[in-house]
């Protein structure tokens, strides 16, 4: 390599704010470094400059200590506010969305649940109405049938008949 091709060399030159310090290896090897630290330049105002009022405010307000972290510009601050309200709104909308959505669910599983019980009692009211005409059904054919013995009995035996019409037709004491 040769000097000569433009680039300077990696070097301190001659800075005093350099020191020393050990480099350590994972393997275990440590190496004397020299570094140089870098001094924090100092912006000093021209005595010459005259401060504004505007700029005196801006400058007051900046030198407050605020919540914003170092580093982040006026535009910057004000698109992470606008990112922060836009997440708050949505998450409200949000919030009422599931609510209007929880809402309509329970008011669909009520309805099923409406429709499902109307439909057992229909069934049991169709059911006991079977039940009602069935028996009814079975008490007209048992009287019948009871009608039709009396009515064999009474042919069978016309005296037993002719009496049992006369008890009936007789006033008791």
């Amino acid at each position: 390599m040769t000097d000569t091709d433009g680039k300077k060399p990696l070097g301190l030159g001659g800075t005093p704010r350099s020191g020393q310090v050990k480099q350590s290896f994972s393997h275990g090897r440590t190496k004397s470094v020299v570094v140089e630290t870098k001094r924090k330049r100092m912006v000093v105002p021209k005595p010459g400059a005259a401060v504004s009022p505007e700029a005196a405010a801006k400058a007051s307000h900046l030198a407050t200590p605020s919540k914003r972290p170092a580093g982040i510009s006026d535009v910057e601050m004000e698109r992470r506010l606008a990112a922060l309200r836009n997440a708050k709104a949505r998450e409200v909308e949000d919030a009422a969305k599931r609510a209007e959505d929880d809402r309509i669910r329970e008011e669909d599983r009520q309805k099923r649940r409406d429709d499902i019980e109307s439909k057992e009692r229909e069934v049991r009211e169709q059911a006991d109405a079977a039940r009602r005409k069935l028996a009814e059904e079975e008490a007209a054919k048992a009287e019948d049938e009871a009608r039709a013995r009396r009515a064999d009995q009474a042919k069978k035996s016309p005296a037993a008949a002719a009496g049992a019409k006369t008890e009936q037709a007789s006033p008791r004491n």
